[in-house]
């Protein structure tokens, strides 16, 4: 088939202009929806500018909205930080504020059972303290209990021991003064502050006279310093 030449067709040429004209009425109307459809995508390509144009300055404008509302998070995270960071050390002073206050409390307790145990030992103290005195004042008491025994027996040795000297010099002023007045005879006269008589012997006159005197044996001179005898002693002790 390669080397054999195929024999061309021609025609008639109003046979070919028949055709052309036919196509011809045949494309105009389509020509009309082409340009019709150009012009609707040209406008709905115009729509579409616009419509991006309007899309891309939204789009601008939620950018730099974006953009805003992150420099206000940053700042309301700054904001939000440093509000962390105060709680946190209002939260800690409030804790050691709370710890010192228990701290102070059981402080205060602490005292207040240290002073209700010091209140005790010091009344037990105080107790025994008074124990102590009364035991020693009954001891002082009982030791000058016998000493005022002791004191009130020397005291009556004491008084007997002045009675009997008292008498004993009653009776030798009794007989100095027979002696001087010269009595006869070893007159023996007792004289005793009690009863302030004397008892004498007959042998002088002085006595005889005072037998008749309803016994009044002594002269009252005699008996005058026997009294005045009696009472030096006592204001002397």
């Amino acid at each position: 088939m390669a080397g054999k030449l195929e024999p061309l067709k021609t025609e008639a040429p109003e046979v070919v202009k028949e055709p052309e004209e036919a196509e011809e009425g045949s494309l105009a109307p389509q020509n009309e929806d082409l340009i019709n459809r150009i012009n609707e995508l040209q406008q709905a390509k115009k729509k579409s500018s616009d419509e991006l144009g309007e899309a891309q300055a939204l789009w601008e404008t939620l950018h730099q909205e974006l953009d805003s509302l992150n420099g206000e998070k940053a700042h309301l995270e700054e904001v939000l930080s440093k509000k962390q960071e105060a709680l946190r050390i209002l939260q800690l002073h409030c804790q050691r504020k709370d710890s010192r206050a228990q701290k102070l409390h059981v402080e205060e307790q602490l005292e207040n059972l240290m002073g209700q145990h010091k209140d005790l030992w010091e009344f037990h103290m105080l107790k025994q303290r008074l124990a102590r005195e009364i035991c020693a004042l009954q001891s002082s008491k009982e030791q000058l209990l016998t000493e005022e025994k002791l004191a009130l027996a020397k005291l009556e040795e004491v008084e007997l021991q002045l009675s009997s000297g008292r008498a004993r010099a009653v009776n030798d002023g009794l007989k100095a003064e027979l002696e001087k007045f010269g009595g006869q005879g070893p007159a023996q006269i007792h004289c005793t502050p009690k009863d302030g008589a004397c008892k004498g012997e007959v042998g002088s006159p002085a006595m005889r006279r005072g037998g008749r005197d309803g016994g009044r044996g002594c002269p009252r001179s005699l008996l005058e310093k026997a009294s005045v005898g009696s009472r030096a002693p006592r204001r002397g002790t």
